[in-house]
């Protein structure tokens, strides 16, 4: 099995929040990442499972409606940096998004 939808999930979530989204650890990711887990398929098809909608490329967002994946990591990244000043959007949509929801601690 490809690896393409794992990296896409670490590149949007981070490896540990990737690793705790599919019950696995962040160093069971790293591994898989680099093609060194012995017998990865059953752990590439939790992946698939749980991050299919990454293969669209496109989510919903409660405020802007379709929008691409890479816009809506924009937005959590806003989120992330620790800065007094959030931006406006993340702000409106982090209780409504399940996706914000998810990112609000990591």
């Amino acid at each position: 099995m490809n690896t393409e939808l794992l990296k896409k999930a670490c590149d949007l979530y981070g490896q540990r929040k990737t690793g705790e989204m599919i019950g696995k650890s962040a160093t069971t990711v790293n591994l898989l990442l680099k093609d060194k887990y012995p017998n990865p398929d059953k752990h590439l098809q939790r992946v698939n499972e749980v991050f299919a909608y990454l293969k669209e490329d496109k989510c919903k967002c409660p405020i802007l409606g379709e929008i691409s994946i890479e816009t809506c990591k924009k937005y959590k990244d806003f989120s992330k940096q620790g800065k007094i000043y959030k931006n406006r959007l993340y702000m409106q949509v982090k209780d409504h998004c399940m996706d914000c929801k998810r990112n609000k601690n990591g």
